[in-house]
């Protein structure tokens, strides 16, 4: 028998408040182009500024 799933085998689950989620924003041409020219995700720049501006944390994965 080759393959098929294996108890403990694979990533464990991302606790539901930590899973990422599509969302669509309408952001001006300029912006766009910017983040487009950066060499991280522009999730990521975007995640990263809002934590640093508003001072907030993600709630502790349990």
């Amino acid at each position: 028998m080759h393959g098929g799933k294996r108890e403990g085998a694979g990533r464990p689950p991302t606790p539901p408040q930590l899973a990422k989620i599509p969302v669509g924003y309408r952001l001006p041409r300029w912006l766009v182009e910017w983040l487009r020219d950066q060499n991280v995700p522009a999730a990521q720049l975007i995640e990263d500024a809002l934590v640093r501006r508003h001072k907030i944390k993600a709630p502790i994965a349990s």
